[in-house]
């Protein structure tokens, strides 16, 4: 983690662009996402962004007061994270990147992207509807709501990388071009 660093450092010209992370913070984190993401706890206990800008790739780091708020409050990940999906980088369009802790391996979460409009609540149904998939998913549905599950998130966001690491590495080796261009 520390090369990532370095790079994401020499990236923004800014050496005070990550700073060690408090226990309290550490510890709502690890209460939002569990023990088993190692690499996200580890990370963020020693390198938590620090109003870091947005890499050329159209992501943004966000602090874990942050990642509270998007998993907490925000749309969509309020709902995903309800599935163990957790919002952690945010893009220019407002999409979101997030770690999956259903998937893990050596600590390590799969890294997801969601629409801003991903899903919504539906009053009518009483439910979280999935409002932006896939074309094909869409169709099978027809005219049914498609509700939001794990099973379901699976199947519609887009995984950028299998490992919370790797994507890391090449976010600060600017080895994207454009994030978004996942959902596409």
């Amino acid at each position: 983690m520390e090369q990532i660093v370095s790079n994401f450092i020499e990236m923004f010209g800014n050496d005070d662009a990550f700073a060690a992370a408090t226990p309290e913070q550490i510890a709502r984190l690890r209460e939002l996402i569990g023990e088993q993401s190692a690499a996200v706890l580890d990370f963020y206990s020693r390198y938590q962004p620090n109003n870091v800008p947005m890499t050329e790739s159209y992501v943004r780091l966000v602090d874990i007061d942050t990642i509270i708020a998007e998993n907490t409050v925000g749309e969509p990940g309020k709902y995903l994270a309800q599935y163990g999906v957790f919002v952690f980088a945010l893009t220019v369009g407002g999409n979101v990147i997030c770690i999956d802790t259903n998937d893990i391996r050596d600590g390590n979460p799969s890294v997801l992207i969601a629409d801003a409009s991903f899903c919504a609540y539906n009053e009518s149904c009483g439910c979280v509807e999935i409002s932006v998939a896939p074309d094909e998913i869409m169709e099978e549905c027809d005219d049914d709501i498609l509700r939001l599950d794990y099973e379901n998130i699976v199947r519609c966001l887009p995984r950028i990388e299998d490992s919370f690491t790797e994507f890391m590495s090449k976010l600060s080796n600017d080895e994207y071009e454009d994030v978004e261009e996942y959902l596409e």
